[in-house]
């Protein structure tokens, strides 16, 4: 084992340099970006009712009853 292999220990690595990483994280993010529509609508749905159940307070709630009983108005319009 060389001085450099000792020194290096644990996980090799995937990039050969910080540029090549961050572009790498880059191409990850844009690619995230481009999922289906049906999937960013469960993503949003999730995201909600875990709001709503775990971070919201009263007043929050309030408020979102107000925006749910717009948006139901909006619907039955149309």
């Amino acid at each position: 084992m060389t001085e450099q292999q000792k020194k290096r220990r644990g996980r090799p690595r995937k990039y050969a340099t910080k540029e090549e990483a961050k572009q790498a994280q880059l191409q990850q993010i844009k690619e995230a970006n481009k999922k289906s529509p049906k999937s960013n609508y469960y993503q949003y749905k999730s995201k909600a009712r875990n709001f709503i159940t775990k971070k919201s307070t009263k007043a929050d709630l309030i408020e979102l009853q107000e925006l749910i009983n717009k948006r139901l108005e909006e619907l039955s319009k149309n």
